[in-house]
């Protein structure tokens, strides 16, 4: 099984949203922005929990049961369903032949399970998942505590040794370039500050 984005999220807090006399649009800051949300949000994140409205996309070797639990809730749907048949063609599964259940995927009584090719990926499901507003056939809004969590954590960290702590990249060819990750330190700081704030929204596997 392996989980990919392929529609990120847009970002949930801005420059704007972090104290300091940054411009509104300042790339350091929105890199470290980024930098945290990936560490807690969606696939590659310790929440387990998509926040911003995202495509991702789960592949499976074989159709083993009729329900699949799909990664990284709360799903919003627009569900794609699609695999590889024994000649390595891809196949899409009718709509009729499935339906979300709270963050699973139920196949239909009728669905016969096809033969499929030997392929890690041969089953493709393709799903949007986040917060997507309040209202009918919606997730519900942004928790504002996520929102508060990173923005918490990029003060946090802007506050201490940034260049040390993030900087993989610098480069002053023409227009210059940065990009921010984190260390193992820098992880671990946002896991503790973070943590009592999102307690509640983490997903258990």
């Amino acid at each position: 099984m392996a989980l990919r984005v392929i529609t990120p999220p847009s970002p949930i807090v801005t420059p704007a949203d972090i104290a300091g006399d940054h411009a509104a649009d300042d790339a350091a800051v929105a890199a470290m922005i980024a930098a945290v949300t990936e560490e807690i949000d969606g696939p590659t994140g310790w929440l387990g929990r998509a926040i911003g409205p995202q495509t991702l996309e789960l592949t499976l070797p074989a159709f083993c049961h009729r329900n699949v639990r799909l990664p990284c809730p709360p799903i919003i749907g627009n569900i794609s369903l699609k695999y590889l048949d024994s000649a390595e063609v891809v196949q899409t599964v009718e709509s009729a032949d499935y339906r979300l259940f709270d963050d699973q995927l139920w196949l239909a009584r009728g669905f016969s399970f096809p033969p499929v090719a030997s392929e890690p990926d041969a089953i493709r499901i393709r799903y949007d998942a986040g917060y997507n507003g309040t209202g009918d056939g919606k997730t519900g809004a942004i928790p504002e505590r996520a929102r508060q969590a990173i923005i918490l954590s990029v003060q946090h960290m802007a506050s201490l040794d940034v260049e040390s702590l993030y900087l993989r990249v610098d480069e002053v060819d023409g227009v210059g370039r940065r990009e921010f990750t984190l260390s193992d330190q820098a992880s671990s700081i946002i896991e503790r500050t973070c943590d009592r704030l999102l307690d509640g929204l983490r997903v258990f596997i």
